[in-house]
């Protein structure tokens, strides 16, 4: 993504607000692309190792990564909610987000990601694959049609996005058509 001057100095001037503001740690400006991200200092990161050795806390800030790196603004919120409540991990360009990991190919996996990101309430489902082999577009976009036939429109968010980190690349899954 190249931002334009305008967003450029909208992400700085968001850079400025975060980097003065104690609640906010390892705030970070791009240069080259014109992102910025930035850590609440409440939030919490799984501590659990994942399959390749990694604790799974890394797979987000991997993620914020790559999409400070492409140009976006990504600020992980403090998640706690109010009782009852999920909470999504924080804010992707101003939309609330939440960041899954994906560490296995099984039938429902994509349906469950989508499921449980929507019940935290976010409107962009980031995938995160630690394993690039495990990513297709194809099974992507069949769990996410899965998600659509089965779940009761009423409980679902109208417009949802849907997209994939792999390799450092940001993938955006088409929603898809009957």
């Amino acid at each position: 993504m190249i931002v334009s001057d305008q967003q450029r100095e909208e992400n700085f001037q968001e850079y400025l607000r975060l980097l003065n503001n104690p609640d906010y740690v390892d705030v970070t400006f791009d240069e080259q692309s014109g992102g910025v991200s930035a850590i609440h200092r409440n939030h919490r990161f799984d501590k659990q190792m994942g399959p390749d050795g990694m604790k799974r806390g890394n797979y987000e800030q991997k993620a914020v990564e790559a999409f400070r790196k492409a140009g976006h603004s990504i600020i992980l919120l403090q998640e706690s909610a109010e009782v009852g409540k999920k909470q999504y991990d924080g804010l992707l360009d101003g939309v609330p987000c939440e960041i899954k990991s994906v560490e296995q190919m099984g039938r429902w996996t994509i349906r469950t990601k989508i499921g449980n990101a929507i019940k935290q309430r976010a409107s962009i489902v980031v995938l995160f694959f630690p394993n690039a082999n495990l990513f297709s577009p194809k099974w992507v976009e069949a769990g996410w049609k899965d998600f659509l036939d089965y779940t009761d429109s009423t409980e679902c968010i109208p417009e949802i996005q849907l997209l994939c980190v792999v390799d450092d690349h940001i993938h955006i899954i088409e929603k898809p058509s009957w």
